[in-house]
């Protein structure tokens, strides 16, 4: 009998990476990263390694780290999963034996009674490969008969399969927000259920009252009275339990809708193109995150109770039938009467829901781009005419809302009064019919109840008509988000570069930021090869930094064309070809967190070593050792003023030579920057990787020019200049 074959982890400090077992590997790249769980790692860190490895050999390490909970310190069952949801992959449960699993269904996760966890990785003749305890077994199956637990399945997740993909919503016809309904269709028919039999048992109470009024009151007989108070009892309390369950389910339906719905608007937010981003203001995209408050509202307010007792109404109006026959028409019509006043008033509000919506969002982006400016305004001695600005756009925005509050609290005292009508008009025929004979004063009673069970619903949809519109205006933009496309998407069909060697041409290319707007670069044609340094100078905004981000994929060019190793750019999977240019933009960007989460963000995998020595090279060490807490300092954008711009500047230039990318693209770096040992570094750095990396960098300085193969002159409005150092030195020295 062949014994089972055992696979023990030896211990990383004493074998080189290379030689590691892969799960052993990937944990060690892990623990150099600084990811905290994997400073002490547990089972279940181990186990997510090896599940991944599994299920996806050839995943990227940034791809994996992407997916990781973020600062944990030690993960669990749901950690595992959630990661592996983030990165594509549904997960099922299922109690199970493991002899009775299938082995298509390998590799998958098998949780045992003790909650130990064993990755069934694959299944090889009458033996099954595990990994348990960190160590990888070969076991037979009759060893493992015995074992009872749970199996969580795994399944790549297909984006065409759920129902609000565009390829579903196609065949149904539906919105995003429709298709997202239909996932809450049993909560939806529970509460419906819940409803209908509320409803029912409320026919009980002025049935009852009838009941008192024709025979206790009239009779004076009371032997019946405490049965009714007992029939009463019981009503209530069903009733209660029953709106009890309701009111959970439409809580948990709007909790529910928040999370995902906030979330998917997020990060469908930030997938969309950069282009199609930065032509909203910071106002319209903080109100696109916020679209989802009046439908949240929505779901947890009276209008929707409302709309969920609207068809119930029918029973009440079959209980008054039969109680008081022709009374039934009184109620009928005023329901009709309502209509008629939701429908006049609803046309007016559409059209002044909108200007509000337009005054708001104006007075909003007026302010944010105030404070955002605010040292611009005092300088200028702007302070007067920017509160009279303000002024008088709060002032539009005020008389908006005035309006639409108007026709609001206009539908209200409408509807309050046809609901004052609807009980005198009950009274005054209800009382014509008792003198006539036809019906009891318990009846008219239970009619009058019955009678505000039927007229309430429409009541209450006519009093919140503007929540109405503003709920349909929101859903709309829910929708049209959700159409579209973001780069991943887009990016399907899209070649992905495995490695980049750096050649760059520009074909004639053209940038507009708007279609009908002005060219911002024009008549674009050189090529680079691999390992050129190429310096863009020229006017301000003749298009240096445009130019730039056409290469980093942020813009797509509007005519010609730009090429990377022969692929035309637009053709390139953006995410991927990003991943490959190290970028140091014009104005830095530092994120909440600390200092060395913000270097590691263009390389996960750095060490620690290897960020000492790109701040080494960017004159930032003594810096930031002199920090309390050194590189974890927090920092972000809010809170940078704390340092020093030139520090936060050579802080980026780090994060550059952090990022081993075949293309450097570097914006314009202060004059104070690059006087100092950090501009000297940074050119000895670019003089040693010429020939091995493409750059390209905005500058004015001639130190820098001289080191250039190619410099492109960009003049506004005027075909680009592109030649040797030596003769767009002498053009710029003729034009000074």
């Amino acid at each position: 009998m062949i014994k089972n074959k055992t696979i023990k982890f030896s211990n990383p400090k004493d074998v080189p990476a290379e030689k590691l077992e892969p799960v052993e590997r990937m944990m060690k790249i892990m623990k150099d990263s600084g990811i905290r769980s994997f400073q002490d790692p547990g089972t279940w860190e181990s186990c997510l390694c090896a599940l991944v490895l599994a299920l996806e050999p050839k995943c990227r390490t940034y791809r994996f780290m992407e997916a990781l909970p973020f600062n944990r310190n030690g993960y669990d069952e749901s950690d595992v999963l959630n990661a592996l949801a983030r990165l594509g992959y549904f997960s099922r449960q299922i109690p199970v034996k493991v002899n009775e699993l299938d082995q298509r269904l390998f590799p998958s996760l098998f949780i045992q009674k003790d909650g130990t966890p064993v990755i069934l990785v694959a299944q090889e003749g009458d033996r099954i490969k595990v990994f348990k305890n960190e160590t990888l077994t070969y076991l037979y199956k009759d060893q493992l008969a015995r074992d009872k637990g749970r199996a969580i399945l795994f399944e790549r997740f297909d984006e065409n399969r759920p129902s609000t993909s565009k390829f579903i919503r196609a065949g149904t016809n539906y919105g995003w927000f429709r298709a997202l309904m239909g996932r809450f269709k049993g909560t939806f028919a529970q509460i419906l259920t819940a409803g209908l039999v509320i409803n029912v048992i409320s026919l009980s109470t002025p049935l009852l009252l009838m009941l008192v009024y024709n025979r206790v009151i009239a009779t004076g007989t009371i032997d019946v009275l405490p049965m009714v108070l007992f029939g009463m009892f019981l009503s209530a309390s069903f009733e209660t339990v029953l709106r009890a369950i309701r009111s959970r389910g439409l809580s948990w339906i709007a909790a529910r809708m928040d999370n995902i719905v906030g979330n998917k608007i997020f990060s469908h937010l930030i997938g969309l193109s950069p282009a199609l981003i930065e032509r909203a203001s910071v106002a319209a995209q903080i109100a696109r995150i916020k679209t989802f408050e009046s439908i949240r509202d929505f779901f947890c307010g009276s209008v929707f109770l409302s709309m969920i007792e609207m068809p119930f109404v029918v029973i009440a109006a079959l209980a008054i039938y039969f109680i008081a026959g022709n009374l039934v028409f009184v109620p009928l019509a005023m329901c009709a009467v309502y209509c008629a006043l939701f429908y006049l008033i609803y046309k007016r509000v559409k059209t002044s829901i909108r200007l509000a919506a337009k005054a708001s969002s104006a007075r909003q982006q007026f302010t944010i781009e105030s404070f955002e400016k605010i040292r611009g305004i005092r300088a200028y001695g702007l302070d007067n005419l920017w509160q009279m600005k303000f002024r008088d756009l709060s002032g539009k925005e005020m008389m908006a809302h005035f309006h639409l509050n108007f026709l609001g609290m206009v539908g209200e005292t409408l509807g309050n009064a046809l609901t004052i009508l609807s009980a005198v008009l009950a009274i005054s025929f209800g009382a014509h019919m008792i003198w006539a004979g036809e019906i009891s004063t318990g009846a008219l009673v239970a009619t009058m109840i019955l009678v505000w069970r039927v007229i309430t619903p429409f009541y209450s949809i006519c009093t919140m008509i503007p929540r109405m519109e503003q709920l349909r205006n929101s859903i709309i933009q829910v929708n049209n988000l959700m159409d579209l496309d973001t780069e991943a998407q887009q990016g399907r069909t899209s070649s992905v570069l495995s490695t980049i060697k750096g050649n760059i041409s520009f074909n004639n290319m053209g940038l507009r930021y708007q279609e009908d707007g002005d060219s911002i670069l024009s008549q674009v044609t050189f090529e680079t090869r691999s390992g050129d340094f190429v310096v863009v100078t020229g006017d301000n905004g003749a298009g240096k930094s445009s130019l730039l981000k056409v290469v980093k994929g942020l813009y797509r060019p509007t005519e010609g064309s730009v090429q990377i190793d022969g692929f035309d750019i637009r053709q390139l999977d953006a995410t991927a070809l990003r991943k490959q240019i190290a970028y140091i933009a014009q104005q830095y960007d530092f994120f909440e967190g600390t200092i060395i989460d913000n270097l590691r963000l263009c390389n996960p995998i750095a060490s620690r070593e290897d960020i000492i020595s790109a701040l080494d090279l960017a004159e930032a060490t003594q810096e930031i050792n002199a920090l309390p807490d050194g590189l974890n300092t927090q920092i972000g954008r809010y809170n940078v003023s704390a340092l020093p711009a030139n520090l936060m500047m050579r802080l980026s230039l780090a994060r550059l030579y952090l990022h081993t990318a075949p293309i450097l693209l570097i914006d314009e770096i202060s004059n104070t920057v690059l006087s100092g040992r950090a501009g000297r570094n940074l050119r000895e750095y670019l003089a040693r990787n010429k020939g091995q990396r493409t750059c390209f960098m905005v500058t004015y300085r001639e130190d820098f020019l001289k080191m250039a193969d190619t410099i492109v002159l960009l003049q506004r409005g005027e075909t680009p200049i592109i030649g040797a150092p030596e003769k767009i030195m002498n053009l710029i020295l003729e034009a000074a």
